[in-house]
C-alpha cells in the first residue's frame, strides 16, 4: 500500500506529461517514509467527459488509498507532500486536489502471483 489514483481532465495531456505526473506522485509517496517502495502502486485515469463549476476548467484529483493506522498528522503531511509535488508538474491546471482514504481492511482482498 498505498494505491495512488490520479483522475484528470484529458485536456491536460496536451501540455503536460502524465508519465511525469505519475512518477512525481509515486516519488512523493515514497519520500513520505510511510511506505516501502515495493508497496506503492500509482496509476492515472483520464476523464474525457466531466463537468466542473466553470466551463473548460482542467482538473486533477489524486486519491491515495492507504491501510488504516496512520495518524491524522501523517495523513495531512502526505496530502500536502503529494499536492506540492504535483503542483510543480502541473502548475497551470485549474483545480488540483488530494484526498487520503483509509482502506477498509475487513473487506479488502488481495491475490499475489
Amino acid at each position: 500500500m498505498p494505491h495512488c489514483v490520479i483522475e484528470y481532465s484529458s485536456d491536460i495531456e496536451q501540455n503536460h506529461s502524465i508519465r511525469d505526473l505519475i512518477s512525481t506522485v509515486h516519488q512523493s509517496a515514497l519520500e513520505s517514509r510511510l511506505f516501502k517502495a515495493e508497496d506503492i502502486k500509482s496509476r492515472a485515469i483520464p476523464c474525457e467527459y466531466f463537468q466542473t463549476a466553470q466551463p473548460e476548467q482542467s482538473f486533477v484529483h489524486i486519491t491515495v488509498r492507504i491501510m488504516k493506522g496512520r495518524t491524522t498528522t501523517e495523513k495531512k503531511d502526505l496530502s500536502q507532500k503529494v499536492l506540492s509535488a504535483a503542483d510543480q508538474i502541473i502548475p497551470n491546471v485549474n483545480i488540483l486536489t488530494v484526498e487520503i482514504l483509509d482502506i477498509d481492511t475487513d473487506s479488502y482482498s488481495k491475490r499475489l502471483a
